[in-house]
């Protein structure tokens, strides 16, 4: 059969089950092969970021990518077990590679950025999917996305990861964000970020303006239009600790910011401040430590997802917190094995995913293979209900 490049979904029911290491595994469900398992330096002032990001450009010289010429979606049939969900995964196109920041409209269009790429693409519910803005001088990399319905501008951190090679040596341009309008796809204002930020991710306001984590200069930034100064809401000790900060962030109902450290798998609470008196951050109390937390989100009934990148041990996972339980607050997971899951945005009664396999670049491993295909992950959280982390 050939297989031409023009995405299209395609349903295979799939069962989600757990194998005796506990580890979640895919196999087809209606006889054929099986599925393969889901399982497969920061602080900019002493270098460690740029530590990390030669590790990084090292590896992906070496193991240049290849994609698989087929757009598709994999709709996962449950299990007999009560944690099982139903899943569906919408394959990305052959030429867009590592996706990061991803971002819902109310009518339920995507827009998905790329770790590599100023790219991003727009995925509307029927699943076609198509090139919604191209890669400018401005905005080179989609890390973060958010669609600001109140202003139509999508929101886009944009932060120089791999560099580019000039006469032998690699050379970053400042790190960046922008905002683009939805409507034409004009960027309408762009910035670098101060004092040699990087910024990692968003939260808006619903008033127009934004929360930027920031994750060298371990601060959290906030913006009250395209084009207004800079402002520090949150710069405290407890951001400090590990080589990457700051990471992920939401708004939690009663208005408080919660923010990721990615390196030290905490979680903040940020009150805000006022005139008088100054931001206070306090740890959010946890049964254990998070493993790389990243993308954050609040769901429509007030727990907190968050996704576990898990750089070392490879098992991304989607968590819930219950905020308002007794500390330690319960954490439950909702789904297991997922390939470095980056950033999230919930989407009705579901969540997607951008499911990124950065530890191709990020790890030193051979047993790591090159990704052939990249794609968003779609949870209902309808049915998400998960077990105790």
């Amino acid at each position: 059969m050939k297989l031409d490049s023009t995405p299209r979904l395609i349903l295979w029911p799939l069962s989600l089950c757990e194998d005796q290491g506990g580890r979640t595994s895919w196999s087809k469900r209606s006889g054929g092969s099986e599925i393969p398992s889901v399982n497969s330096a920061t602080r900019h002032p002493n270098n460690r970021f740029i530590a990390l990001i030669e590790k990084v450009i090292h590896l992906f010289r070496q193991r240049p990518h290849g994609f698989l010429p087929i757009g598709l979606a994999l709709g996962l049939m449950s299990c007999a077990t009560p944690s099982a969900i139903e899943v569906t995964y919408t394959e990305l196109p052959n030429d867009f590679a590592y996706p990061n920041g991803i971002t819902a409209t109310p009518d339920g269009i995507l827009y998905v950025g790329s770790v590599t790429s100023g790219d991003v693409l727009r995925i509307t519910p029927d699943g076609a999917i198509a090139t919604a803005f191209t890669e400018t001088e401005e905005v080179f990399a989609g890390t973060s996305l958010r669609f600001d319905p109140f202003t139509n501008l999508l929101w886009i951190a944009s932060p120089d990861f791999l560099g580019q090679e000039v006469n032998g040596e690699i050379v970053r341009r400042p790190h960046r964000l922008a905002a683009v309008d939805r409507s034409d796809g004009t960027v309408v204002w762009s910035s670098a970020i101060p004092d040699e930020g990087f910024a990692n991710d968003f939260a808006l306001d619903g008033e127009g303006g934004v929360y930027i984590t920031d994750s060298v200069r371990d601060r959290v930034l906030y913006l009250s239009e395209p084009g207004a100064p800079f402002e520090t809401v949150a710069a405290d000790p407890l951001m400090t600790p590990g080589d990457l900060g700051p990471a992920g962030i939401a708004i939690a109902p009663n208005g408080d910011l919660i923010v990721g450290l990615y390196s030290d798998g905490a979680l903040l609470r940020v009150t805000r401040g006022t005139d008088e008196a100054p931001a206070q951050v306090t740890p959010v109390n946890l049964p254990r430590p998070l493993e790389n937390p990243d993308g954050l989100a609040f769901t429509p009934d007030g727990r907190l997802l968050v996704l576990e990148g898990a750089a070392e041990s490879g098992n991304g996972k989607l968590l819930a917190v219950d905020l308002s339980s007794p500390e330690p607050h319960t954490v439950d997971v909702l789904l297991e094995g997922l390939d470095s899951p980056l950033n999230l945005t919930v989407i009705g009664d579901s969540v997607a995913i951008t499911e990124s396999q950065i530890r191709y670049l990020i790890v030193d491993d051979p047993s790591l293979t090159t990704p052939e295909t990249f794609r968003v992950v779609t949870v209902p959280l309808s049915d998400s209900e998960g077990d105790d982390s």
